[in-house]
């Protein structure tokens, strides 16, 4: 709204005020719950001019299609949900008899239909709806603005505007990509010197409704009853930002395979200032196939193998040798100590000589490190002032995925998981807002 209305707001406080003091003879008893109460009574006033405003937007385009030849063929209403409450707004049918066709002016002009709802209310549904449970948000709805909305109404709310957002984060994803390769010269590009990226997956349980073979109806909606085998998917999620600045990074998260999300991922980056000289440093597990896809789409690029993971797998070799408790323990201690120090070759040497017990495990960890022997040298990381250990993207999988989509008994379609990983990331990146001011 464009105009001030601060003289109206100041006299209707003042008439709201003078009333309530007027009829509430007790309302210093009452004082803890006055806001409370008073809440109440504007979203009445909210609901009571929202519905004069329809009305009369509704009778006005109704009138502009009057002057066109179109008459009242049947008089209509369609209950339009705004923020307040429902509204009841009057929707006629018009006819024109010289061009033997019809028009709703209030649906085609001012796009209310019956059971549809405003942006506002479509933002405040999915706002809970993105962060609990169906049934909660809907409960959490009705707690903040006084009425109800039910919980599969929300439920296949929230899943539309899921799509929308997965196709926003794409399409913005995409246009990131479009600027990095056309928009400005590779050479001249600004940038920052280092980039981290760090990608890691959760699993996420999903099933799909399979009829049943018998016969059995539910008890209440005398339906057939179905089974719906569950299986756990990987969602992988990833994040971007400038080694310096650790509170600013750019969150991706997707259900699919490496290439696809590493894609994402590489956005992401650009978002955070990746240029053809920029520095980009990947910390990561040793997943098959991780340090390739990353390989493949970073230039100037530096695999850190996460650190834990390393030393989960030197104690699994280390262990298998079967040494006492005090020589498996030293044998550890030095045995990190030189590989941190960058004396990768050395272990590696070792265990390849290595004839004793375990010996299929040990000579597979000397694979594994071979594998990995550039991305283990965790002193002259901690020199360069880089993390060695995935803990922000682990933290980033409990507030991402894991908040919404891994709750108690939640059992996800996956052709739902994507869009509600987008509304997830949206929220994450601080692109809420901007994504109602352009999606819709």
């Amino acid at each position: 709204m464009n105009q001030d209305y601060t003289d109206i707001i100041q006299r209707l406080s003042q008439l709201l005020c003078q009333a309530i003091a007027e009829r509430e003879v007790n309302l210093l008893d009452g004082l803890e719950q006055l806001d409370f109460e008073l809440a109440k009574l504007l979203r009445l006033v909210g609901l009571q001019v929202m519905s004069m405003l329809l009305n009369n937007l509704a009778q006005t385009v109704t009138q502009e299609a009057k002057k066109t030849r179109f008459v009242v063929h049947r008089r209509m209403s369609a209950a339009y949900s705004v923020l307040f409450g429902i509204v009841e707004v009057e929707s006629p049918y018009l006819w024109n008899k010289q061009e033997h066709r019809g028009c709703r002016p209030v649906k085609e002009k001012l796009l209310i239909e019956h059971g549809e709802r405003s942006i506002a209310v479509k933002r405040a549904l999915t706002d809970f709806g993105a962060e609990e449970s169906f049934g909660q948000a809907a409960k959490r709805f009705q707690e903040h603005y006084g009425w109800k909305v039910e919980r599969s109404p929300l439920r296949r709310e929230v899943e539309s505007i899921a799509n929308v957002a997965q196709q926003y984060v794409e399409n913005r994803l995409q246009r990131l990509e479009t600027s990095f390769k056309s928009l400005i010269p590779p050479s001249k590009r600004d940038g920052w010197n280092r980039i981290l990226v760090e990608l890691d997956g959760c699993q996420i349980r999903t099933g799909i409704c399979i009829p049943s073979e018998k016969e059995e109806l539910t008890p209440i909606r005398r339906i057939k009853k179905c089974q719906r085998p569950t299986e756990w998917r990987e969602v992988r999620v990833g994040l971007a930002r400038r080694v310096e600045q650790k509170d600013q990074r750019t969150f991706i998260a997707r259900m699919g395979q490496y290439p696809e999300v590493v894609q994402q991922l590489h956005s992401a980056a650009i978002d955070q200032g990746l240029s053809t000289y920029t520095l980009v440093y990947s910390l990561a597990d040793g997943g098959n196939g991780l340090r390739e896809a990353l390989e493949a789409k970073f230039t100037n690029f530096q695999f850190i193998l996460d650190h834990s993971h390393f030393k989960q797998h030197l104690y699994q070799a280390v262990e298998a040798m079967e040494f006492p408790r005090s020589v498996s323990s030293v044998w550890f201690k030095c045995a990190l100590d030189l590989i941190e120090h960058g004396q990768v070759k050395k272990i590696i040497s070792r265990l390849k000589r290595w004839s004793g017990k375990g010996q299929k495990v040990v000579l597979n960890f000397s694979k594994y490190l071979e594998r990995f022997r550039s991305a283990v040298h965790y002193d002259q990381y901690r020199a360069l002032g880089l993390p060695i250990g995935s803990g922000e993207v682990e933290s980033a999988h409990r507030y991402i995925p894991q908040k919404r989509l891994k709750i108690p008994g939640a059992t996800w379609h996956p052709d739902t998981i994507n869009p509600m990983l987008a509304l997830r990331v949206i929220r994450a990146n601080d692109w809420w807002d901007d994504f109602w001011l352009t999606a819709f």
